[in-house]
């Protein structure tokens, strides 16, 4: 990375913390990732797929994305996005055929338990309390050499519905 491009990132660090939006100032908090891992494993290397068609979905339709992959003990948030004013936590699920069913079938209400722990805990280090919260799935199938198939649902499921 060459000088100038450091520089205007940290410009642009410096410029989002000094911003009055909350969702912009937490955008640069730094976050224990696991994004940067490697795997080899097929399981590991279709989920990074299934990520990075869903960021790039997500992004067409008007979602800014703060995070990717952050890790907490009770698991990963896959994805942490913003609309508008409104704070998104995405879970990505992937699968190369619906044989068994959609992909989003597989959020159970243990994963949505703990998906809702993670949120407070990233709600509380990133000091947005009060700002809204929703939680989306993004259901990928991704079959061998063809065009993926990508279904969002938003507002999921409701931190009360459990």
């Amino acid at each position: 990375m060459t000088i100038w491009k450091k520089l205007l990132r940290w410009r642009q660090q410096i410029l989002s913390f000094l911003s009055p939006d909350p969702l912009e100032r937490c955008r640069w908090i730094n976050f224990p990732v696991t994004r940067h891992s490697y795997s080899e494993k097929p399981k590991d290397q279709l989920a990074r797929a299934g990520e990075d068609a869903a960021v790039d979905f997500l992004a067409e339709k008007g979602y800014a994305i703060l995070h990717r992959n952050i890790r907490f003990p009770e698991g990963e948030l896959d994805i942490v996005a913003r609309r508008q004013r409104m704070l998104v936590f995405i879970e990505v699920k992937t699968r190369r055929t619906e044989k068994y069913g959609q992909p989003y079938q597989f959020v159970s209400e243990q994963k949505q338990r703990r998906l809702i722990r993670m949120a407070s805990r990233f709600v509380f280090l990133c000091r947005l309390k009060g700002v809204p919260v929703r939680f989306d799935i993004v259901s990928v199938v991704l079959p061998s050499g063809e065009v993926p198939k990508i279904e969002h649902i938003e507002n999921a499921f409701l931190v009360n519905d459990l």
